[in-house]
């Protein structure tokens, strides 16, 4: 009996775990073998050529191939793994929230355990006892989660040991030394930017910092957020820099925020470091020729960066279900570690040899690729693989990638959390799990490399369309068949991209050609993600929350279903069904005559139950849309509306016969555009901008779309307005007006009042505290009027002093706009001095700056008064009615 060949055993170990959306894979017989022997006559003649044609196929574009008879693995799946997998995710999940030294405890719990069943075992050994076998597996599960619990433990008491602590407390302003963990990223919607300038963002460790003049040491993780200049950082570089610490509301990857007040200053970086940041900027180089889509997909498809990628391109690879090739992952780590051992194989090199040289490119491809949590992911199967195949062990997909997640978890605790991770792991379960199913119940009707190219994504779309839909409530209904046009050139575009990357120091030319040959290919992807987004309903909306990710998963596991059923029909099943209808025709003599029978009748007839399948999966997703709140407009019984524009303001208040006053229009137009037109809003007769920031402005666009506008207030601490503002409110033929506290007028049925800030009066000076404050009472018909206080992001100081104005002329407030977004900074004492009925509380998802802050939701809470978040509810609209305000919730 021949043994298996030592390139297959890679190829099921290393390669086959690892890409997200083609993650099982098989093998062929290698060359070198020839009835169960190597030999160089097994190598001579076209049986070499199209065997390392195969290889190449099979490494490049892995699937659920079956083994060679005599290979296949037909066993089980090995489960052994994934209860100690899934409670070490939950521990990583739950211990950064419990109190301080509970992890350490924990681990000094568990360890003490397995002392204790290790003395068990060894002083009362039952070979081949269940007893046994229990005790190695909780000796497994105490010992993997005691050693989490202890490296995470410890690593909290790092990060916030020594000085840097208080220092982070007082949100004082530090001057650092740092090493960046990521390249700069420019923040898309910047709400902290006084002029609307370009800010950036980037993960950073802190080694050493001086506050209140004392210098000390830290290994704190934080965000630096800085401007412009910040963008030349890249990952590994030495930096240095002041700015104010801002302390994280949620425990995370990072520990506080860094707001830079200096400009980019790097010191050094690492050899290796510069070598890769060189590398790729010898690629975005030449890259500059190729066509706009061209460069941007290649530059995402290889490197993982999007910095050139247009807007509209990324919004047509979302619609197509396609974003995932932007994102380095598993698949890439697949490409990388397939190719340089089968080169190494050809070269003849010890299987060894092999092993380490497709770790040594696996290790410096993720340097230049950058050392994001799904490549980490597939770098981790890849080098459990290379060790399988070292061993000679067989390939356990499933104990690959619980080991996987084992280890990721153990280096980073904190990868827990993140949805990138989490996806990751998600589609390699799937196509784990229902790869090869799917695969074999296509078969039935469809060749086998088609089967095998759809199995793919419709297995990893099932599994990670859950948590697709709590990121974004939307499907993307087109995504199989996009994913299986694009199959065949995302492996020659990765290969070659890579080779373009390392050929441009010392062969320019040919990586020059290699880098149009890839970006012509890529432009296949680019033509398939347009194309597939403009047909009709390409992305479905879908409920949001637990609801929708629910629905999604039981249309998925619906779909999976009817493919199952439909694969096991009876071979005979349609002749019975043709042998109904000619008793039809015999008692019917006007009905159709049936079709001649033909040999493809049962793929054509399980092809059209499949579809039937898709069509119930989605017709239930649009029940479900349609049956959810929210849908259509607000109709005319809103009074005031807090739009969901993400992180930042944009309200509305209804002055009747569809106009409305527009205070502030968020940071994206579109956003701020689509939540006018649900509100029914065609006209605006106040605009308000209260302050110059982009999270109040930058939507202004949206807001003046197809929309007329009357007055426009603005409110600035400058005397020069961002080029934004004027060129919008000139194209709308609107001039803008300073406003000032004594300001007021009337619109519809709506009264307005400035009360902030006094013309020449203390504490305007910043363009937070510069904010316009208004006070409004509108109502609609005889439901009665609603008086409001909207504060733009008006910090406690000048809260206090408007206060001091005010004196005894503080206005009765129903409902309260919290002041910037829920900041620390926004202070209590209107809340506290005014007592509204209720506050609303414009806020982002899942923002960078930890609003709201818990002392404004504390305040709140103690003073009775319920607040209603954009973040958590969507659009908010507040109406009066039987003598009580009526909120309600609009997604």
């Amino acid at each position: 009996m021949s043994r298996p060949a030592p390139w297959r055993r890679f190829a099921e170990a290393a390669t086959a775990g690892l890409p997200d959306l083609a993650d099982v894979a098989g093998g062929v017989d290698d060359p070198e073998v020839a009835g169960g022997r190597e030999g160089p006559a097994a190598a001579r003649g076209p049986s070499r050529v199209r065997a390392w044609a195969a290889r190449l196929r099979a490494a490049g574009n892995p699937g659920p191939h079956p083994l060679p008879a005599g290979g296949r693995n037909t066993g089980p799946l090995d489960f052994r793994l994934a209860g100690t997998a899934a409670v070490c995710w939950a521990a990583a999940l739950g211990l950064p929230h419990a109190p301080r030294g509970t992890a350490l405890v924990l681990a000094a719990l568990l360890f003490a355990a397995v002392l204790a069943i290790l003395l068990r075992m060894l002083l009362r050994p039952e070979a081949g006892s269940w007893r046994t076998g229990l005790c190695t597996a909780i000796l497994v599960l105490a010992g993997a989660v005691a050693l989490l619990s202890l490296i995470l433990g410890v690593r909290q008491a790092e990060r916030l040991s020594g000085p840097i602590r208080a220092a982070l407390d007082a949100g004082a302003t530090v001057t650092v030394r740092m090493v960046a963990l990521s390249d700069a990223a420019k923040v898309k919607a910047d709400g902290g930017s006084f002029d609307g300038s370009a800010r950036y963002q980037l993960r950073a460790e802190i080694l050493e910092a001086t506050a209140g003049g004392q210098r000390f040491e830290a290994a704190t993780p934080v965000l630096v957020i800085a401007g412009s200049s910040w963008a030349q950082a890249r990952y590994g570089d030495a930096l240095a820099g002041a700015g104010k610490l801002v302390r994280t509301e949620e425990p995370g990857a990072v520990d506080a925020l860094l707001i830079v007040s200096t400009g980019f200053h790097r010191t050094g970086s690492p050899p290796a470091a510069d070598a890769a940041n060189a590398l790729r900027e010898g690629f975005m180089d030449g890259t500059g020729a190729l066509p706009p889509d061209a460069r941007a997909l290649l530059s995402g498809m290889v490197l993982g960066d999007r910095s050139s990628q247009p807007e509209d391109l990324a919004n047509a690879m979302r619609a197509a279900g396609l974003t995932h090739l932007l994102a380095v992952s598993g698949a890439n780590c697949s490409y990388v570690l397939g190719f340089v051992y089968l080169l190494s194989a050809a070269c003849r090199l010890p299987r060894p040899v092999r092993g380490l040289l497709a770790l040594a490119a696996l290790a410096g491809f993720i340097l230049l690729v950058r050392p994001e949590p799904s490549v980490l992911r597939a770098a981790s199967m890849g080098s459990i693989g290379v060790f399988a195949l070292l061993a000679g062990r067989r390939r356990a997909s499933l104990a690959f990638l619980c080991l996987a997640v084992i280890v990721l978890l153990l280096a980073d605790p904190w990868l827990a959390a993140s949805y990138g991770f989490l996806l990751s792991v998600l589609a390699t379960l799937g196509l784990v799990l229902f790869g090869e199913r799917c695969s074999s119940w296509l078969q039935r009707f469809l060749p086998k490399l088609l089967a095998d190219a759809v199995s793919l994504p419709l297995a990893a779309q099932v599994f990670c369309s859950p948590v697709l839909v709590l990121l974004q409530p939307e499907l993307p209904l087109y995504s199989v068949p996009a994913n299986v046009l694009v199959t065949p050139v995302v492996p020659a575009v990765t290969i070659i991209g890579m080779a373009a990357v390392l050929l441009f120091p010392v062969w320019p030319w040919a990586a020059a050609a290699a880098v149009q040959l890839a970006g012509w290919l890529s432009l296949w992807v680019a033509g398939v993600a347009r194309t597939v987004s403009g047909w009709p309903a390409a992305v479905l909306a879908w409920p949001e929350g637990a609801p929708g990710a629910v629905l999604a998963l039981l249309a998925g596991l619906l779909l999976l279903s009817l493919l199952c059923l439909a694969a096991r029909l009876p071979a005979g099943w349609p002749s019975a069904l043709r042998a109904a209808l000619r008793l039809r025709q015999r008692f019917r003599p006007d009905a159709p005559a049936p079709r001649a029978a033909g040999g493809n009748s049962i793929r054509r007839t399980a092809v059209r139950l499949l579809a039937l399948g898709a069509a119930a999966a989605v017709l239930s997703g649009l029940a479900a849309v349609l049956l959810r709140s929210g849908g259509g407009t607000a109709g005319p019984g809103w009074t005031v509306a807090a739009c969901d524009v993400g992180q930042g303001d944009g309200l509305a208040v209804n002055t009747g016969g569809g106009s409305a006053i527009v205070v502030d229009t968020g940071p994206e137009p579109a956003l701020m555009d689509a939540c006018l037109d649900r509100l029914g809003v065609s006209w605006i007769e106040v605009l308000v901008l209260t302050h110059m920031h982009l999270d109040h402005y930058g939507g202004l666009a949206g807001a003046l779309d197809g929309r007329g506008v009357g007055r426009v207030l603005v409110g600035s601490a400058r005397s020069k307005l961002p080029e934004q503002v004027t060129t919008a409110l000139a194209a709308a033929g609107a001039a803008p007006e300073r406003g000032a506290a004594g300001m007021s007028g009337t619109a519809g049925s709506a009264r307005w009042q400035i009360l902030w800030p006094v013309p020449g009066g203390a504490g305007a000076g910043e363009e937070n505290d510069a904010s316009l404050v208004l006070s409004v009472q509108a109502g609609t018909g005889s439901a009665g009027e609603i008086s409001m206080l909207l504060t733009g992001d008006l910090e406690a100081e000048a809260a206090g002093m408007l206060l001091m104005r005010l004196g005894r002329a503080v206005p009765a407030v129903d409902v309260l706009k919290i002041s910037h977004h829920g900041a620390r900074n926004g202070g209590t004492r209107l809340i506290e001095a005014l007592q509204p009925k209720a506050a609303v509380i414009s806020v982002g998802r899942g923002n960078d700056y930890g609003h709201p802050a818990p002392e404004i939701l504390a305040a709140l809470q103690q003073n009775g008064v319920p607040v209603f978040r954009t973040d958590v509810l969507g659009t908010i609209t507040v109406a009066a009615g039987g003598g009580r305000l009526q909120v309600a919730a609009r997604r």
